[in-house]
């Protein structure tokens, strides 16, 4: 029986033990360390099948952990672990090459399991789990670094798929349904599993439409069907020809409040003035922590010469605070800390545009 070898770096030195004691008496060989730096020595002196890496270590941190691995051997295999895992983190660490991002506490027998099958498997597959990371994101993270990939998606025991090639989506299938149709399907799943097989050749081509074209006509759809448009809503898009359009707020707010992950939504005006909110209790303390990272953003803007304040999200212990400036109105939302900002803008953005 082959002995395959685990690094374990955590910045908790019983944690290792616990680990490396629990790893050896299911067959692994191990080694750990608290540091980064000395595991990326260790990684060159011992060369192991696979790392377990914690975000928080000293001298180096789990990210820049990673790069430098990357950076020594591109087909390392790490799976990374943090006591806060974020939609944001998860989609850094898998643009960066991680295979998996688990949140402790973690399930041993879980991962023992996947160090298995990782390990006894020759072709390097990123694997995860939808809830941690949208299909939307996955989608993007492919199509901008341009991989040909064959993306697998499982969900209570139905099966999709979606290749990829030269930076677009080129096919997919699930059930009866292909090509873009498939596509639709798939994105409104928001639980499931996920393994991208990296340089997997397409079967054929049925998706010509761009990737972004695709996802934002499969937002549209889910928007329409899960996200509490209704139809009363689509006549109550027309303005009147005397109706102002600050009149227009309230229907607006009430859209971006629908949206999952968005706890309570606001929009002021220039001078501040709330114009519309759903949910808004403390009112005051919501308006104020948005006008300070407004003005936070634009100083950093400003220093960093990148332009006028678009939008922004500040992630803190008890959620996070999202601003988007849209013509002369200030989008102000509280969102749950996995939520993904750039799903948010999306369908802002898709809101606003029914009321055009």
């Amino acid at each position: 029986m082959v002995q395959y070898s685990v690094l374990i770096a955590d910045g908790d030195p019983d944690y290792i033990q616990y680990l490396a004691g629990t790893l050896k008496a299911n067959g692994f060989k191990t080694a750990g360390t608290s540091s980064g730096a000395n595991a990326l020595q260790l990684y060159k002196k011992e060369n192991p099948g696979l790392v377990i890496a914690d975000l928080d270590l000293a001298e180096m941190n789990g990210l820049d952990l990673l790069q430098a691995l990357r950076n020594f051997n591109p087909r390392v295999k790490i799976i990374l672990t943090t006591d806060s895992a974020t939609k944001e983190l998860i989609t850094r660490a898998f643009r960066m090459g991680a295979l998996d991002v688990l949140e402790k506490p973690i399930d041993i027998e879980l991962l023992t399991n996947k160090i298995r099958e990782t390990l006894s498997r020759e072709d390097r597959a990123l694997e995860g789990d939808l809830r941690m990371m949208s299909l939307s994101s996955i989608i993007q993270i492919n199509c901008d670094e341009r991989n040909q990939a064959q993306l697998i998606l499982n969900h209570q025991g139905r099966e999709g798929m979606i290749f990829f090639k030269e930076g677009e989506m080129v096919h997919a299938e699930f059930g009866g349904l292909i090509g873009e149709e498939a596509v639709y399907a798939l994105l409104g799943w928001e639980k499931g599993t996920f393994q991208l097989k990296m340089g997997a050749e397409p079967r054929t081509r049925t998706i010509t439409k761009p990737w972004s074209g695709v996802l934002l006509e499969g937002m549209r759809r889910i928007d329409e069907s899960t996200a509490g448009w209704s139809a009363d809503w689509e006549e109550d898009s027309e303005l009147s020809p005397g109706e102002a359009q600050d009149d227009l707020a309230p229907r607006i707010i009430r859209s971006i409040r629908s949206i999952r992950d968005v706890s309570s939504a606001m929009i002021c005006g220039k001078d501040g003035t709330v114009l519309a909110q759903e949910n808004g209790a403390g009112e005051n303390d919501i308006l104020g922590r948005g006008m300070f990272v407004k003005e936070k953003s634009e100083l950093i803007g400003g220093f960093l010469d990148a332009g006028g304040f678009e939008r922004a999200a500040l992630s803190g212990s008890g959620g996070r605070v999202y601003l988007q400036q849209r013509d002369d109105h200030l989008i102000l939302l509280t969102l749950s800390n996995r939520s993904s900002a750039e799903s948010v803008f999306e369908n802002v953005e898709m809101i606003y545009k029914r009321y055009e």
